[in-house]
């Protein structure tokens, strides 16, 4: 009896816990449906107004700085959610100064170097210009990533959806549709339009911070509460490495079909692998409301909490991007063609292809990095995408030159199956934690048979019918899903 007394709190805990990762998560999903959609009519603009070689460009030019970003972060956004969670949910309050001095001040050392480095080696990139065009703006894409996460570590998820998803995705692409109907665009212009949104979504971010922070108690004079730096970067240093690395395995592969294939190449590996964005974004979206929670959970030793987030946050991730990629491999020609005819190649349908079911797999693995991270393993983290980046590097180089763009499809989905499974085997044999719940499991069914073999069955009566079979899955499971959300919040 006393043990089912005791039980009943933490059941109340997780069941708390999940109520709040959903809205969050669903606040988060809103917002990244948004930069998805938004994500590919970018790609499609600069597809339709750019030339494959001069989009190529484009396409490198901005990986490179989403990679110099990732560097100069130092893994503070990871550092920041997990302190700053981690006191809130202790009470101590006063002590989230001292955690926000210790992540901030290095961070805005190491972008402004970064920026400087990059500058000084734009003349080995193909497009110097744009090299230094994009270098000013890494201090500011910086600092709003890191902004952003001091407050998601209040779990609040409304200022990164509102300043980051919707206010400087929407603004790219109002900038980049004037650029497009002005009749006048060149790389130039499109880069602008690109990367000069960080700049007031970074003051957004910063004065919304700023705001929170002022309504925190002040530390006592005589009896300071703070955390030790040491501690605070024992924790964050190895996931800056795991940073860096992460969105290398992203985007390094554009830069290198670019150096090694050529621009034209690379836009269109670029164009065949953005369905990939919306898989991301969901995870992103749900990961970053569930690593606040799943950290205290951790922290506060309770497991059926931990669980209850990690499965059903991945049976939303399964309902939400499995039906995406089915639907984008049984439709690949479609798909293509929306960026222009040229696009439309057998390398690029077999890129598409090939990065489909390793998609599949690493969403069946839901938030697997987030959760390994939030449970203080981020040198395990760090260990885990060094490999993986190491096997993506290692097979581009090989195959690339032989295969093009297939090859680096090949590597780019060798990398996403080491970089899931393995963090996947260690969760699982160290704490328990898989993301196969039963919730999971229906899902996994659901859309293997609505959006795999029940269109691949119809069209074999016709090719029109398989995308009326996938019309018909996504409004059946549309509605499943309004049910469902209304469940979790419940």
């Amino acid at each position: 009896m006393e043990a089912l007394t005791a039980a009943r709190p933490r059941e109340r805990t997780a069941a708390a816990d999940m109520r709040g990762t959903a809205r969050g998560g669903l606040v988060n999903l809103v917002g990244a449906a948004v930069a998805g959609g938004s994500g590919l009519v970018i790609t499609w603009l600069v597809a339709v107004v750019l030339s494959p070689a001069q989009a190529g460009g484009f396409f490198a030019v901005t990986s490179v700085f989403l990679v110099a970003g990732a560097v100069a972060r130092l893994g503070t956004p990871t550092g920041l959610v997990y302190w700053v969670a981690r006191l809130h949910r202790a009470g101590r309050e006063a002590a989230i100064e001292s955690a926000l001095r210790i992540g901030l001040w290095p961070t805005v050392i190491a972008s402004c170097a970064a920026a400087t480095a990059l500058f000084a080696a734009a003349p080995m990139a193909a497009r110097p210009d744009l090299v230094r065009l994009v270098a000013g703006f890494v201090p500011a894409a910086v600092a709003m990533e890191a902004f952003l996460a001091a407050t998601r570590g209040y779990r609040l998820m409304g200022p990164t959806v509102a300043i980051d998803k919707l206010g400087r995705t929407l603004t790219q692409l109002a900038a980049l549709i004037a650029v497009a109907l002005s009749g006048s665009a060149s790389s130039t212009a499109v880069t602008a339009a690109w990367v000069l949104p960080y700049l007031p979504a970074a003051a957004a971010a910063g004065w919304y911070l700023h705001r929170r922070h002022r309504l925190m108690p002040a530390a006592y004079p005589g009896f300071p509460d703070r955390i030790d730096a040491r501690a605070f970067w024992a924790f964050t240093a190895p996931r800056a490495a795991a940073g860096v690395a992460q969105i290398a395995l992203q985007r390094l592969d554009i830069v290198l079909v670019a150096a090694l294939a050529g621009l034209g190449p690379a836009a269109v590996y670029t164009v065949a692998t953005r369905f990939v964005i919306v898989g991301q974004l969901v995870s992103g979206a749900l990961g970053q409301a569930v690593q606040p929670r799943a950290a205290a959970a951790m922290s506060n030793g309770e497991p059926i909490s931990a669980v209850r987030i990690y499965q059903e946050s991945t049976a939303w991730i399964v309902a939400l991007t499995w039906p995406v990629y089915l639907g984008v491999g049984l439709c690949a020609d479609w798909y293509l063609r929306l960026f222009g005819s040229e696009y439309v190649t057998g390398q690029a349908r077999a890129v598409v292809w090939i990065l489909v079911p390793a998609m599949m797999i690493a969403s069946a693995c839901g938030v697997v990095d987030s959760m390994l991270a939030m449970a203080g393993r981020t040198g395990w983290q760090m260990v885990d995408v060094s490999i993986s980046l190491a096997v993506n590097v290692a097979l581009n180089l090989a195959l690339i030159p032989s295969l093009g763009v297939v090859g680096a499809a090949i590597a780019w989905s060798a990398a996403v199956l080491v970089n899931n499974l393995i963090p996947l085997a260690q969760l699982w044999r160290t704490y328990g934690l898989h993301p196969f719940g039963a919730l999971t499991r229906r899902s996994l069914a659901a859309c293997a048979v609505g959006f795999g073999a029940a269109p691949l069955a119809a069209g074999l009566l016709g090719a029109p019918w398989t995308p009326a079979a996938l019309g018909a899955a996504g409004a059946v499971w549309t509605a499943a899903l309004l049910r469902y959300r209304r469940r979790i919040e419940n």
